[in-house]
């Protein structure tokens, strides 16, 4: 299972330290090196890098693609170097050596994944150019580019599909439908059949939707899947190209692409890394008890520039989202007890019943620190660009404008408290008893 980080600002010390042994490990060669650049619209670079090829920086991969891709020369702020394979997802910062973090690849699965050794043995990470997670929702709204629209479409898509992404049933029709404009043109009845959508459906929507009904969780409702995939995607796509009819498609990308973009950016987990880790369950005195009852909750943590996002990997279902501004949290690292995995713990201000509470939720992970890291990260960027406005005489979101700004980072998610096992703590810090729903 996928696990993906930032190594560039949320390095913690034990990586920093790996990394030094291997550059004191690795000896000096000329040899020219051989890699591939791939983009998540498929495309792949050749490059040939001559003369001590693996101390290639990042940062010297990264100009190939702007490059080859025709892309602005300031647009490192938007897309970052990535090594990616099924297990592991590293961010590189520009001096990172590429070539000696892939030799290095199996000691971090091992420190950031719970895969089995024989996956780990098996596991090849490749070179991907992809979206700096310190992009803010801002800064992408302004891009106009179209290559690097098409690029940020794409890695949407990508991620729409792998299941990251959990939009409503409704929206994932929207989105097929764009998508198929987009790769399949205008619509024609005479070849966009069902039977054509159904061998393609694997392209348009989540594994999760398109599992057997017996077999498939979905939050939205009974309702969802009465109709096949095919007969929904196709309806989508007539409809798109209707409002299209007197468009050239390879003009209208641009605006295809963002509308496809407008969608995701609703959701609070847009943009994020993703790390696994576990919750507790609420399941109550008397589930408890029964054997064979799971009380640990496998979920997704999603963390970007605005906030965090905890989604239940079984059901494919957003759970919290709090944005930073809200949050409050600590690492317990639990290194002297052994075989227990660090915690991130998670502090946020809630209503019940008219009263103003905080919460705790201790989430486990053996990313945590990677989590703590990457956190601490995006708060002190808030913290810079705040003040850095104010030197430039820019306003400040006043207490209005930055609770709309909180409000539309959850504007999309429910937040499901009572399927969390959580704390509660009065304002004065004194824990509330839970309640006992039973």
């Amino acid at each position: 299972s996928l696990q993906k980080m930032d190594m560039g600002d949320s390095m913690d010390e034990e990586t920093r330290r790996l990394v030094q042994k291997h550059q004191l490990q690795d000896d000096a060669t000329d040899d020219s090196v051989e890699v591939v650049i791939w983009m998540r619209d498929r495309v792949g670079i050749h490059v040939t890098l001559e003369c001590a090829g693996h101390e290639a920086t990042a940062e010297d991969l990264f100009e190939v693609v702007v490059k080859e891709r025709n892309l602005p020369q300031d647009c490192d702020n938007v897309f970052s170097i990535w090594l990616v394979s099924p297990l592991l997802e590293l961010r590189l910062k520009k001096s990172h050596k590429p070539f000696q973090f892939a030799q290095m690849w199996d000691e971090f699965c091992v420190l950031y994944t719970d895969s089995k050794p024989d996956e780990i043995s098996r596991d090849e990470p490749v070179v991907m150019f992809q979206r700096n997670v310190f992009l803010t929702l801002e800064e992408e709204m302004n891009i106009c580019h179209e290559v690097m629209l098409s690029l940020l479409y794409h890695e949407a898509k990508f991620n729409v599909i792998e299941g990251r992404y959990v939009v409503q049933p409704e929206e994932y029709d929207q989105l097929a439908g764009i998508q198929a404009l987009i790769h399949l043109e205008h619509y024609n009845a005479n070849t966009h059949t069902q039977d054509h959508y159904k061998k393609e459906l694997h392209k348009f929507y989540p594994e999760f939707m398109r599992k057997p009904k017996s077999t498939k969780f979905f939050k939205f409702g009974k309702n969802d899947g009465v109709e096949p995939l095919e007969v929904r995607v196709e309806r989508a796509h007539r409809q798109i190209s209707g409002a299209y009819k007197d468009k050239d498609i390879k003009q209208a990308l641009p605006a295809l692409y963002r509308t496809y973009l407008e969608v995701c950016w609703q959701y609070a987990f847009y943009g994020s890394a993703f790390f696994e880790g576990k919750i507790q369950k609420q399941v109550g005195k008397i589930k408890g008890h029964l054997p064979g009852v799971e009380k640990d909750m496998e979920v997704l943590v999603a963390l970007n520039t605005d906030g965090i996002c905890i989604i239940d990997q079984l059901r494919e279902d957003p759970m919290l989202a709090v944005p930073y501004e809200e949050l409050s949290w600590a690492l317990d690292t639990n290194e002297e007890e052994e075989n227990k995995m660090a915690v991130l713990m998670l502090q946020f201000l809630v209503k019940e019943e008219g009263e103003e509470v905080t919460k705790v939720l201790q989430v486990f992970s053996s990313q945590a620190k990677m989590m703590d890291a990457l956190i601490e990260s995006c708060v002190k960027r808030k913290h810079q660009q705040r003040d850095q406005s104010a030197r430039d005489g820019i306003s400040v979101p006043d207490g209005a404008r930055k609770k709309f700004r909180n409000e539309r980072f959850c504007s999309k998610i429910t937040n499901k408290l009572e399927k969390m096992t959580l704390s509660t703590y009065s304002l004065k810090g004194d824990k509330i008893p839970m309640r006992d729903s039973n």
